[in-house]
């Protein structure tokens, strides 16, 4: 199910069966950090039943820890394969392009933007890499942004760049986890100019310009 924050209208994808037959789950937005409730929607009232009115009310009083649902991911980008005869090859490159071109991705990046990441902490830290790819890949040792820091895995996440100028970060199933503004994350998620999100020990500021407003500088 898919389930939206009535504060910044944030979207999150929850399974269904994380439910466990309640009514309802607290939630508490990734984003801005609102605790909101949402209604389960396969909740089935229960026959009514005699009990214990004061163990009853101390439950209620006992209220479970808002939960963090995972933020809905763009859509699936998958890789051609490597190798492939010729015809085959020529077919998977068209294939994949539409691919990009319908999850607002492509070859080239948004005119007018220069996007850069700014090493804040790690073994890495006070350098700052230009995007000039519309996916980045940051890993310990391999990738575009490698922050050679032990708790990074060798693949940790991506950065996209769509054709509308949105930024996306995805972890990539690391072992330490990704994280944004101190909120582990579990998929994908929008960032922000100016937000930073930590792999492993190494922290980045994402940083967008306008490339006028630099020429003026």
């Amino acid at each position: 199910m898919i389930v939206v924050c009535p504060s910044c209208s944030a979207r999150f994808q929850y399974d269904e069966a994380r439910f466990q037959g309640t009514r309802s789950k607290r939630f508490r937005c990734p984003k801005c950090a609102s605790i909101f409730e949402a209604e389960n929607p396969a909740y089935v009232p229960a026959p009514t039943t005699v009990y214990n009115t004061a163990a009853h009310a101390a439950r209620q009083e006992r209220a479970p820890e808002p939960e963090v649902p995972s933020p809905v991911p763009p859509p699936v980008v998958q890789p051609a394969q490597e190798s492939c005869p010729a015809g085959q090859e020529t077919a998977a490159r068209k294939d994949r392009e539409a691919m990009l071109a319908a999850a607002g991705i492509k070859g080239h990046l948004p005119p007018g933007l220069r996007i850069s990441l700014a090493y804040l902490s790690g073994p890495e830290a006070s350098k700052v890499k230009v995007l000039d790819s519309y996916r980045t890949f940051i890993g310990r040792e391999e990738g575009d942004v490698v922050t050679r820091d032990p708790e990074t895995s060798r693949r940790h996440a991506t950065v996209d760049i769509h054709t509308d100028g949105t930024v996306w970060l995805t972890d990539l199933g690391s072992t330490n986890g990704t994280f944004v503004d101190g909120i582990q994350i579990f998929g994908t998620i929008q960032l922000q100019d100016r937000q930073e999100f930590t792999c492993g020990k190494s922290t980045f500021m994402l940083l967008i310009r306008q490339e006028d407003s630099m020429n003026m500088d």
